[in-house]
């Protein structure tokens, strides 16, 4: 500060109050200095403390508005939704039911039954998903078991498609503390959008790392990026992915990312997208444990 002269500001100090509470406080350090003869000298410094306590209670206040908000509108999203598959489970019934039915009609009402009965199945399976988990039955995991078992699922439905897949890792071993069929469901979830996204032949990167030099809730973090280089995703789409029933596929439900997010959320990490060089990036961060 001497030496350049100007004012400085220290952000997020804790000092500690009479009753031993922590307070989240900024510092401004401005000193007012004299010049005389080429000499810099201190007249005085003025120290300003700004507490933000009341400042970090309204953003947690409106953060909880906002999840409140996107909360409700996912609820009536998924009981709209879910009128959908009933209606059509009810008409393919009524139709089996009918007089002088063929029998070609039965088996594709039957077809209908059973993809619609799997549909409904899923969007009744989101409630579940975003239910608060119990740190408690969270256990140690490694991380490349998990996305080795969720290749080998995606792998078996790639359908007709040249695409190949190529697995990075960096360390052998990398471990967060999670439930695994969670981050099973988030990892099937963006290894499958990356084989959708190739329409006939592509490559498809799954890399695991670790960052030590930045931290992720005072831990190092895992990094794992599912790249692909299919058709793209436009920057104003990458706004909006994580949010409810935004979708870009015909059939989709829109709401894959949004439940991948939260349940990343809840093992204290982010999911990030980005589209760079004609290249679909979508990054998983963890704290290692």
């Amino acid at each position: 500060m001497y030496k350049n002269q100007s004012p400085k500001i220290l952000r997020d100090i804790f000092p500690v109050d009479k009753f031993s509470n922590e307070i989240n406080v900024h510092i401004f350090i401005n000193p007012n200095i004299l010049t005389n003869d080429k000499k810099i000298e201190f007249e005085y410094v003025l120290i300003q403390l700004f507490n933000l306590e009341g400042r970090n209670v309204l953003y947690k206040q409106n953060k909880f508005d906002d999840e409140e908000k996107i909360m409700s509108q996912l609820f009536h999203g998924l009981a709209h939704e879910i009128k959908n598959p009933l209606a059509g489970i009810k008409g393919a019934a009524q139709i089996i039911n009918s007089d002088n039915v063929e029998k070609n009609e039965i088996v594709e009402c039957s077809k209908i039954i059973e993809s619609e009965s799997e549909r409904l199945s899923k969007l009744v399976n989101t409630f579940k998903y975003l239910q608060p988990s119990n740190k408690e039955s969270f256990e140690i995991i490694d991380i490349s078991e998990v996305i080795k078992d969720s290749i080998k699922v995606c792998e078996l439905n790639k359908k007709d498609k040249d695409i190949s897949l190529t697995y990075e890792t960096f360390t052998e071993s990398l471990n967060i503390k999670a439930n695994k069929e969670l981050l099973k469901i988030v990892f099937i979830n963006l290894i499958k959008n990356a084989y959708d996204s190739i329409h006939i032949k592509g490559d498809i990167i799954v890399r695991t790392k670790l960052n030590k030099k930045y931290k992720l809730n005072k831990k190092n973090f895992i990094i794992i990026e599912i790249i692909d280089n299919g058709k793209g995703i436009s920057e104003s789409d990458i706004k909006k992915l994580f949010k409810p029933f935004f979708t870009t596929k015909k059939s989709g439900q829109g709401i894959g990312l949004f439940i991948s997010q939260k349940i990343i959320n809840k093992f204290d990490g982010y999911i990030e997208a980005a589209c760079i060089n004609k290249e679909t990036i979508f990054t998983v961060y963890l704290p290692e444990n």
